[in-house]
């Protein structure tokens, strides 16, 4: 069994608490569509939340699958992690943008960097090569 570096230490815990923190506003959702109060808005309201619920839901499932494939030390693992932190880093980078820049919206810029983070350590070559380097033949070159 290969070593893990700290750098893949790092991501694999990343990934497993941002999976936990997607899985964490589901139920959070899910908690606010039960104490909703019927009001005059209330469908409207329960509807977004509804909605919300189901578009971060796969999020967070992909998100532990990616992590889970990490712990594991697979290649699978890496690709199904950078795949879903470069979307999400695009569906952020598009939300910020899609206002236009001149009205900003710091948490969601907040996000956008946290993404961004993701992405970068995924990249990094400590852990890109403990990944991609199980591949290569005997001729290969992993570093």
């Amino acid at each position: 069994m290969v070593k893990r570096s700290g750098w893949v230490t790092g991501v694999v815990v990343a990934h497993f608490l941002v999976g936990a923190l997607f899985l964490g506003a589901c139920i959070l959702l899910l908690i606010l569509i039960r104490q909703t109060k019927p009001e005059e808005n209330a469908a409207t309201t329960i509807q977004g939340l509804k909605e919300s619920a189901g578009i971060l839901a796969p999020l967070a499932l992909l998100v532990f699958v990616g992590a889970w494939g990490l712990w594991k030390g697979r290649l699978w693992g890496w690709w199904i992690a950078s795949l879903t932190d470069a979307g999400l880093l695009g569906i952020f980078v598009y939300s910020m943008i899609d206002d236009g820049l001149s009205n900003i919206d710091w948490d969601m810029a907040a996000l956008t960097v946290a993404a961004f983070v993701l992405v970068v350590l995924v990249l990094v070559p400590p852990v890109r090569q403990f990944y991609w380097g199980r591949t290569t033949g005997a001729g290969g070159h992993a570093g």
